[in-house]
């Protein structure tokens, strides 16, 4: 690996300042509160910036002067894009991806830095690790809006990421501690404790984290990283788990059978040792607090996402393959449809017009004939799309939804139901992405047994008006108990419920017990079914 892939440079400058003086005074003369207007403005600047061919040390300066603004609006615009149904809606991604462009423009400027101090420029040498540390910021970044919104990180990303490590070691400044506070997680890092977090990030498989889950792992990791020790080869006498990397690729870990090109090895021994120790004192009576594990998750919850994050460090997932080669699965999205293959009935009801223009042609029809003639409205049949299967292990599948293929938006934890032959049975997304090829990638959890249709008809709280929707009696784990699926959201805005079955029968004896758990599309409720 020889330097970074960096635009070629020119001396006429295209951009609105050319040191750091002029990138103060442009900045100041922008309108900082219209974030839609800074982001395309920030990007275009810097892109020409990179291209104008500038000492190391005054661009280094130049990019410092913007830093807080970009990433006051990189804070902003992540609202924007995070925690959103996928596939993205186009203005959710036109967001993600100027932002995602932004920290890469960034990486770039500090690129051409990190690349004269491996030249050995005496300008800016005795700064090698703050500017490599820069760039490791920018891409660190831009993975976690990445991850806020669910999608991988953009081509290129891995690569650079390894080679900002290469060139720290060769300027021997991987481990020395750099003060910055921008990013909130810690006071100072080094390259190397930044490097390892990117890594510990990837394998703690983020698609399968809610919002909340995700940013007490990172919390977690970031105050771990600098134990984590990067070798040339592994120690094979100290116990520890040892990832393999290649550091000449675009892929975050090696799993090639072929030996790397450039190897390097993850120690993960001291993280997971960590995480035993706090599931332990946890076990033992300690609050989360105590262990300064954050107080937004209950001691219980904390206990099964550090066991959860312990088991994904050891068993990284594995790549997997083109999914035009992979077997075709019908899948079916969205409650509404999913309530119809199951082959339920009656979420229309009757004495509800549809909408506000059939009441108003209701109007003219009597005004002018004095009677209407209402045809039934016969409602629309329940869709499929063609899904493939990456992986069935039974209790778990992985499946592959290639760009195109589909309409349907998802969210972690909602719904899909699996046709097979005249049977459709339902699972819970466990884990959802988008990859770089466009391609939807969700794990999912079939549920047992069949589930049966049902309908809940609510009384709504701020209108007083009836509406009725699908709800679903699926088995629960222990014995005949059954649970009462319902979308999300639905009862909290509800001062009465009632229950029909599939077929439009009056169910008087279902009750709710209580709410066992919610996600953004789904609640579980607990039933009591007497007769």
């Amino acid at each position: 690996m020889n330097g970074f892939s960096l635009p070629s440079t020119q001396a006429v400058n295209m951009a609105d300042f050319r040191d750091a003086e002029s990138a103060a005074k442009w900045l100041a003369a922008q309108p900082q509160a219209n974030v839609a207007v800074m982001l395309a403005s920030l990007v275009k600047q810097i892109d020409a910036f990179n291209r104008f061919e500038i000492g190391a040390r005054e661009r280094f300066k130049t990019i410092e002067v913007l830093r807080k603004a970009i990433f006051a609006v990189n804070n902003d615009c992540r609202r924007r894009f995070e925690n959103k149904l996928l596939p993205l809606a186009p203005a959710e991604q036109s967001t993600l991806d100027a932002v995602r462009r932004l920290w890469r423009l960034c990486a770039v400027a500090y690129q051409h830095c990190l690349q004269s101090c491996v030249d050995g420029d005496t300008a800016l040498s005795a700064h090698a690790a703050r500017v490599a540390h820069r760039v490791m910021f920018c891409l660190r970044v831009e993975q976690l809006d990445s991850y806020a919104a669910a999608v991988e990180p953009g081509p290129g990303f891995w690569r650079n990421l390894h080679a900002v490590l290469v060139a720290a070691e060769g300027l021997g400044v991987a481990g020395e501690p750099v003060e910055d506070r921008l990013l909130g997680e810690t006071s100072e890092s080094t390259v190397g404790g930044q490097y390892a977090m990117a890594l510990l990030l990837h394998l703690a498989q983020p698609f399968s984290l809610t919002g909340g889950q995700l940013a007490a792992v990172v919390r977690w990791l970031a105050r771990w990283r600098e134990q984590v020790s990067i070798a040339d080869r592994p120690d094979r006498d100290a116990k520890s788990i040892w990832i393999p990397l290649d550091l000449s690729t675009d892929l975050p870990i090696h799993a090639s059978p072929d030996p790397a090109y450039l190897p390097r090895w993850l120690s993960l021994g001291s993280v997971l040792r960590k995480i035993r120790r706090r599931i332990e004192s946890l076990d033992a009576g300690e609050s989360p607090e105590s262990l300064k594990l954050g107080s937004g998750l209950s001691a219980e919850a904390c206990r099964v996402l550090l066991e959860t994050l312990g088991r994904h460090l050891q068993h990284p997932l594995p790549e997997l393959d083109n999914p035009d080669r992979l077997p075709k699965l019908a899948i079916g999205a969205g409650l509404v449809n999913i309530y119809r293959l199951l082959g339920g009935e009656g979420l229309e009801d009757p004495l509800n017009p549809a909408s506000s223009a059939d009441n108003h042609l209701s109007k003219e029809q009597l005004a002018v004939f004095g009677h209407v003639v209402r045809e039934k409205q016969t409602p629309p049949e329940a869709t499929l799309e063609t899904w493939r299967l990456g992986r069935d292990e039974g209790n778990e599948m992985v499946l592959l939804r290639a760009a195109g293929a589909g309409t349907s938006r998802l969210s972690l934890h909602g719904l899909l139901a699996i046709r097979r032959q005249d049977r459709c049975q339902l699972a819970v997304i466990t884990s959802l992405a988008l990859r770089t090829d466009g391609v939807l990638c969700a794990t999912i959890n079939p549920l047992p047994g069949d589930a049966v249709p049902r309908v809940a008809e609510i009384r709504e709280r701020a209108s007083g008006k009836s509406s009725r929707h699908p709800a679903f009696m699926v088995p629960a784990d222990e014995g005949s108990q059954q649970n009462l699926l319902l979308p999300a959201g639905m009862m909290a805005r509800a001062t009465a419920v009632r229950f029909y079955d599939g077929g439009g029968q009056a169910l008087p004896g279902l009750r709710l017990v209580d709410c066992l758990e919610r996600s953004s599309e789904i609640e579980y409720w607990r039933v009591s079914a007497e007769k």
